[in-house]
């Protein structure tokens, strides 16, 4: 079903409940603040290069928003800081003042099924209420972006072609339906907001006062910083070539993370160069694969999204 309480191409989060697969029980409340505890109540769950830097930094700017320095948290990714438990989670919101209502992070390794699991189990058992922002873009242009982000990294060599192909992250976290149905057991539609990175983009704005109001903080609020973009994929720089080759030689990846700062800072300090954004052309034939490989995905998308949803023409 699509949401009716909708104001352009974004989702306000007070339409009608949704699918019968979404769970009907869990809070029946959004939480607005968390006096005592100070957790959050409202996540930023991706997706990955789909603009969600840049909303970290509108948020964050708000004077009723507190979001730590640390933009990614990953609190619920058991791979990164579930196992240092709930008191640590509560320590990164520790500096919020009473007057900062709203409290959140940025994770989008939250939308990284099935690569991390059980994620929305996770955060149903600490944030029932919790508000859950997902910024939405093109699945195939995220793709392309997400690919030069591991270029730059050193943590891709190969193809876009042959990238593509062996390795199904690039496209799985494009699949925002399958993303979702991961959350449908655990919460409710009125908690989700859906933001068309289109908008984020074009309309911004207006946007930004839209997911102000579903916060419930300040919508008149103009971030000053509203004119930039942050973390840009045409922006990047490559990591100098002894760090990307480093990253490339079996089991030398993980150690250059535990190397002393001294060496990371000579790293740091070699020459660099911008990311070559010719390299993630996708040429027409893997584009129609890859529609075709998206177009059911996109279709069970669009029950969540508001009427005017155009799927991005591939369903």
């Amino acid at each position: 079903m699509r949401g009716t309480g909708t104001q352009g191409g974004v989702e306000t989060g007070q339409g009608p409940t949704s699918p019968d697969r979404f769970a009907e029980g869990g809070s029946s409340a959004l939480v607005t603040t968390h006096p005592e505890s100070r957790l959050p109540n409202f996540l930023v769950i991706g997706a990955m290069k789909a603009g969600t830097t840049s909303l970290y930094h509108y948020l964050r700017s708000h004077p009723q928003v507190f979001m730590p320095d640390v933009k990614e948290v990953m609190f619920f990714d058991p791979r990164h800081n579930w196992h240092r438990g709930v008191a640590w989670y509560e320590r990164q919101f520790q500096a919020a003042t009473h007057a900062q209502k709203a409290l959140g992070e940025a994770s989008t390794s939250y939308t990284k099924f099935p690569v991390v699991r059980d994620v929305p189990m996770r955060i149903a058992s600490i944030l029932p209420g919790v508000r859950l922002l997902y910024v939405l873009r093109h699945p195939i242009e995220r793709m392309q972006s997400h690919y030069l982000y591991a270029l730059s990294r050193g943590k891709e060599w190969r193809t876009i072609e042959r990238a593509f192909a062996e390795d199904p992250a690039y496209l799985n976290i494009s699949r925002y339906g399958l993303q979702l149905e991961q959350y449908a057991p655990y919460f409710p539609r009125k908690h989700f907001m859906f933001i068309d990175s289109r908008d984020l983009g074009d309309k911004r704005v207006e946007t930004l006062q839209r997911i102000f109001r579903f916060l419930g903080v300040d919508e008149t609020w103009i971030p000053p910083i509203v004119d930039r973009e942050f973390f840009r994929s045409e922006d990047r720089r490559m990591q100098p070539a002894i760090a990307r080759r480093v990253r490339r030689m079996p089991g030398l990846g993980a150690i250059t993370h535990h190397a002393p700062r001294s060496v990371k800072t000579l790293v740091r300090s070699l020459p660099t160069e911008p990311v070559n954004v010719q390299r993630a052309r996708v040429p027409d034939d893997l584009r129609l694969e890859l529609e075709a490989s998206l177009s059911e995905d996109v279709a069970q998308l669009r029950q969540y999204m508001p009427d005017g949803f155009d799927g991005w023409g591939i369903a």
